[in-house]
């Protein structure tokens, strides 16, 4: 039998919208993305940074309060992860998507160990990875959440998985603080986010 040019395309449409998904993450060795720093604010000036070991926090007034920026680039995918783990050897397996579920954003006073009231201790909460948000302060209450890596912040990291290359993403947790109550002498922040990489062949293009 001799299948028409519509039949053709139609079969080829078929199966490549139809290729199953091939989902990768914690149990196939995907690390989480965390983080965990602590800071003295005791002596800081808003708008100077402050160094914290690996970190360099920066900080910058936002009318009377001071918002304070913890960056850090988190390794996803090591040189050997692409031979080490079966679903990564497809050369075909093409990323589609980064999932990230968000367990963990918190803020504590460690002199005390007591996590910030929200409320009153902190106006604003921000959780970024690659430049997207993935969580803010109203979002606290109900995690984890999952978010997906869209637009911007997922190309680069696309571009290194599709070509098996060691593979990071940069995460930046941000929290503005009032200056009443006043900071605490001390702060720890604690982030957690579990990535899950969808891959597939493509999408066929016409």
């Amino acid at each position: 039998m001799t299948l028409r040019p519509t039949a053709v395309l139609l079969t080829a449409l078929f199966i490549a919208c139809g290729s199953p998904e091939v989902r990768i993450g914690a149990a196939q060795g995907i690390p989480a993305v965390t983080g965990s720093t602590e800071v003295a604010l005791d002596t800081f000036t808003c708008g100077n940074p402050i160094p914290a070991g690996e970190y360099t926090i920066t900080t910058r007034a936002v009318g009377t309060d001071c918002e304070l920026s913890f960056d850090k680039d988190v390794q996803v995918l090591k040189a050997d992860d692409y031979s080490n783990i079966p679903e990564l050897r497809g050369a075909s397996s093409l990323l589609q998507a980064v999932e990230l579920q968000v367990k963990k954003l918190t803020f504590t006073d460690s002199t005390t160990n007591t996590p910030l009231d929200l409320n009153t201790r902190v106006t604003q909460a921000v959780l970024e990875v690659n430049g997207q948000q993935v969580a803010d302060k109203a979002a606290l209450a109900t995690l984890p959440t999952t978010v997906r890596l869209e637009g911007s912040a997922l190309t680069t990291f696309k571009a290194k998985v599709d070509a098996r290359q060691p593979a990071s993403v940069h995460v930046t947790a941000l929290v503005t603080l009032p200056p009443t109550p006043r900071p605490p002498t001390r702060l720890k922040i604690d982030y957690d986010s579990q990535p899950t990489l969808v891959l597939g062949t493509g999408t066929l293009k016409l």
